[in-house]
């Protein structure tokens, strides 16, 4: 019978090294989403669709309870879908009913175009209203593109931060 010694040994270095290899993968998706949620910012800037800069500071990369990395514009303090609206742009509304006039879209309008809270900005409010209600907004890619970009460098990116863990190993 031959007698492999140090195979507990071995074994405990092939656990480590999985797991240090699985925390470069996500050490590199991590940064992979911080690369995309800057080129999406500068994608924002660029389109100048970043009137209040709420849009731009909810963009996050976040660790997801099953494991995965998800970059994105995440905020509780908008509606839901206001990334999306920007991105794809808005459809015309299916409600025939009353157009409602929202606080958000109200102080949007005042920074702007400048007009002074009153009569003056209830007016262009509404009609701005009526327009998106009618007709929609046109999309104006911020995300999309910077995805894109980043996916194109994707694998030099991941391929630096293994090469860093493999060197430690």
């Amino acid at each position: 019978m031959i007698k492999v010694q140090g195979q507990q040994a071995l074994k405990a270095n092939i656990a480590k090294t999985v797991k240090e290899i699985a925390s470069a993968g996500d050490k590199a998706m991590q940064a992979v989403g911080l690369e995309i949620i800057a080129e999406a910012k500068t994608n924002l800037n660029a389109n100048k669709t970043n009137n209040t800069g709420m849009l731009r500071a909810s963009g996050k990369v976040q660790k997801a309870e099953d494991g995965t990395v998800d970059a994105g514009f995440f905020s509780s303090e908008q509606s839901n879908g206001y990334a999306e609206f920007v991105e794809f742009g808005r459809g015309p509304s299916k409600n025939k009913g009353a157009i409602p006039l929202e606080d958000s879209l109200k102080a949007w309008v005042h920074r702007k175009l400048g007009i002074a809270y009153g009569k003056e900005l209830d007016s262009a409010t509404f009609l701005i209203a009526r327009k998106i209600h009618r007709k929609g907004t046109k999309p104006q890619p911020f995300f999309v593109p910077a995805v894109k970009k980043i996916e194109e460098r994707l694998e030099q990116i991941v391929s630096k931060y293994i090469k860093n863990e493999s060197k430690n190993v």
